[in-house]
Order: C-alpha cells, then structure tokens, then sequence
C-alpha cells in the first residue's frame, strides 16, 4: 500500500508542476506581447540574468544617422484666431487695470474656489505689481551677467479660464521684472476660454500677441502654437498664475547662451493657495519620478548638497522638470521634436521631454539664482477629455514606448491598467530618436538619475515564475 501511495504522490506531483509550466508559459508570451507596440517585434536578446537589464538591441554610438522627420507643427488657420489689436499706443503701463479686472471680479456670495481651484477673493484684491520678497540666496544677488551675450526671449503662456486677477499679474510681473532688451514679446495662448473678451483686451497692449483655439486642446498643442509664431530665438514657456521674481530671467538666458542645449528652469516658489502669501522654495530640490511616471520633488541627496552648496550659482542638474516654467533655444525645440503632438490635454508631457533632453545630447538644469512664484493648486479647476486618468495614461505610455527600452515593463507592472491603452503611432517619436542618435534610457538611469531606487527589480514580472517554479519543485521533490 505505501509504495503505491508514493507513486501516486509522484505521479500527482508530476502533473502539478506540468500544470504549473504550462501557466508560466502562457503568463510569460501574454506578458510578451502586452509590452511590444503593435506591429513592431522585440530582436532576439542575450541570455542574460533576468533581474539584470539587457544592453539596447543596437549600439548607440554607431547607429547610421536618418533624415530629418519635418517638425512638428500645427496649421493655425484652420482653428486658431489671431487677436487684433484695434487701439494705439497701450503698453503694460497704461493699461485700463480697474476697467479690465472689474469684468471679471468675485462678488459677495460666490464660491471663492470654485472657479480656479484657489481662493479669488485674495487674488483680485491685490495690485497686479505687488511686491514680493527677494527669495534668491546671497550669493545671487553679486552675480553681473551685464558681460554676457545674451539673447532676447518670447515668453510663452497658456490659459483657459483663468482668473484675470492672476493672468494678468502674470503678464504685468514678466513685464515688469524682465530686462526691455531681453523680452521681445509674450505670447498669450487662450485654449478656449468661456471669456473671449480677456485675449481681446490684452492683445491691446504692445508686444502682446493673443492666440485662441476655436476649440479646447490642452496645454501640449497650445504651447506649440506659440512657439510657431514666437519671434524670438530663445522661447521661455510660463504658466498662467505665476509672478516672478528680481533678475529671474538673466540666470535662463546666460546660460543657454553658454550652452545652447541647455533646457533651464526657475527653482519655483510657493504661492499660498489660499492667502497668496510668496514663500521661497529650498534650493536643494530637484525634479525626479518614480516607476509610475509621475513627477516628484525630491531632496538631493548628502552629496548632491555638498556640491551645490559650494557652488551656489551654479546650474542644478535635474533628472527631469516639473514642466510649467523653463526655457529654451528655439532651434534646440525644433531640432527635438517640440512636443509630442499625440499626446492629449497635459499630463506626462514634462517627462517625455525630460528623457528627450538628457538622451539626445542635452541637459536639463534649474538655475538656482533665478526664481518665479506659482500657484500650487489642490485640484484642477477644469475637466480633460477623454478623463484625466486615461490622458496620463495614453501620455505617459507613449513616453514609456519611444524612450525608456526594456524599462518600460517596470512602469507595465506598476501601472498595469497601461497595458490596455491605446497609445496610437509613435513611428515619428522613434524617428526622432533615429536622427539625433539619442542614448538609451540604461545610459540615462547610470548618468543622470543613478539615484532612482528598484531599478534592479527589471523584467520580475516576466522572471518572477521561474524561481517560483524551482521553489516548489525543490520543496516537493525533497519531500519524496
């Protein structure tokens, strides 16, 4: 009886772990072909280890250069309009501010939030050329940037349905803070707002030029319209409630003109949501994110801070931007592919331009002398076609495809319902990719963010059966 039980307990074990190869098999190829873009097949890869990540399929530095894809552009007449300025002689100084802010006042009564998702009352009521603190650390203040050849800039801003008290303190502290010589225009970009009326008035002051979509598009197509009809060789992107600081826009463009490839930011400021208090952010931030593509203000490490502290007016090299407030040569834009134009609304945006950056030849950094308040609100005051969820998630897949190599199983598994989105055709991404010979994101991951923790953890999805399998057959097998 006992040597039949045994054979039984063998035969029974036996076709347990058939069962359990058979499910491990059928995980893995589904897994397989969730990760690989429709149409597009993996190279045959190295047997390497598994928890290792593999070397791209192709050299970097020895990949043929390929003709440039056309940049991308938008065609502004068939759903923009260009706002015409009917009055002469309106500069920033002597623009109707009482006439222009009434139109759009809170009154008594009203939900304070509910408009902008921050408290309007304490925004209408304060002067559109307030004061705010000097936040720039000692050091800033002794830097002479009167030697440098600097070039003049377009400031670029986006808006739907903002508040006219914090757009148009917006607009009066770039005026008001910037070099004349140094601020050739700004660019306002009205992504269809409910007030028509707010691009009409302020295209009326000189060396305003107001845009309108004739229909919502988000932030992404918005900010390429501007660019398109920017004058200026050097484009500063800026968000719609911000002020900004003494000396804020000499620290960007001394160093593009240093260095020409150089994505640079303001360390950005807090504006209190709900009282508007100004308070001077740490200099000793930097933007990261972690393996569900979401950005993420992160103190440099002990190290990290040794050297800026040594070097306080140095550039901070960031492994990626917030995304609401940098600068940039407008060739360099160009030459990178402007923005991903098959993205939606915003959302992932930053960080597709952030490994962009770095992989294809140039560097992001903030400029710790130059400092802009913003708006930091709970919420978003306005909805996303399609919801917001699903926008992030198209976006950042899309980021995850065209850049990150066989790293992107690692946001797969942290984000599994991006499996299913249908992130649509990324051929010219990869083109793009093609002809600036761009390094791969393993190279981004040693040289610019070695700090990002559960690299190691590459491809457990896909591996994690295996020792799962030899597990039970050592368990099983021993008991025997």
């Amino acid at each position: 009886m006992l040597p039949r039980m045994l054979k039984m307990k063998t035969v029974g074990t036996v076709l347990a772990v058939i069962w359990l190869f058979g499910l491990a098999f059928i995980y893995v190829q589904s897994t397989s072909s969730s990760l690989r873009p429709p149409g597009r097949h993996p190279p045959p890869l190295p047997q390497l280890d598994p928890l290792i990540p593999q070397n791209p399929p192709q050299n970097d530095e020895i990949r043929p250069k390929k003709s440039a894809p056309p940049i991308p552009t938008i065609n502004l007449a068939e759903d923009t309009t260009i706002h015409e300025r009917t009055e002469k002689d309106v500069t920033w100084k002597t623009f109707d501010v009482e006439k222009f802010l009434n139109k759009g006042k809170w009154h008594q009564g009203e939900d304070k939030y509910k408009a902008n998702s921050f408290n309007q009352e304490a925004s209408d009521a304060l002067n559109p050329t307030r004061k705010i603190p000097d936040s720039r650390e000692p050091q800033c203040r002794d830097v002479d940037y009167s030697k440098v050849g600097m070039q003049p800039t377009t400031v670029i801003i986006t808006y739907h349905n903002e508040a006219r008290s914090s757009l148009l303190r917006t607009v009066f502290s770039v005026f008001n803070q910037s070099p004349e010589e140094l601020l050739l225009e700004i660019v306002l970009v009205d992504d269809n707002s409910q007030d028509v009326e707010i691009g009409k008035e302020l295209a009326q002051i000189q060396r305003i030029t107001v845009l309108r979509n004739n229909q919502r598009e988000g932030l992404i197509r918005s900010r390429v319209k501007g660019a398109q009809v920017a004058r200026a060789p050097v484009l500063t992107f800026l968000d719609s409630h911000i002020e900004c600081n003494q000396k804020w826009l000499e620290p960007l463009l001394a160093r593009i003109a240093e260095n020409p490839k150089a994505v640079v930011a303001p360390i950005i400021d807090v504006i209190n949501v709900d009282n508007f208090n100004y308070v001077g952010a740490s200099a000793d931030l930097r933007g990261g994110f972690d393996w569900t593509l979401v950005f993420r203000w992160e103190f440099m490490n002990e190290q990290l801070r040794k050297e800026r502290h040594a070097h306080p007016t140095a550039p901070i090299r960031s492994p990626t931007m917030a995304g609401g407030l940098f600068a940039i040569s407008k060739e360099w834009f160009n030459e990178l592919g402007t923005y991903d134009l098959d993205m939606e609304v915003w959302g992932g945006e930053n960080l597709e331009m952030s490994f962009r950056v770095w992989q294809c030849g140039g560097s992001l950094e903030i400029m710790p002398c130059s400092r802009v308040g913003h708006v930091f609100r709970k919420k978003h005051p306005y909805t996303f076609p399609g919801g917001s969820g699903n926008v992030f998630q198209k976006n950042t897949r899309r980021a995850a495809e065209v850049w990150m190599d066989e790293y992107k199983a690692i946001y797969l598994k942290n984000v599994p319902s991006a499996r299913f989105v249908n992130f649509g055709d990324i051929t010219d991404r990869l083109a793009i990719r093609d002809r600036l010979q761009c390094k791969s994101f393993k190279w981004y991951l040693e040289n610019v963010y070695p700090q990002l923790e559960n690299a190691e953890l590459f491809c457990y999805e896909t591996s994690s059966l295996v020792p799962l399998v030899q597990k039970f057959l050592f368990a099983e097998f021993s008991s025997i």
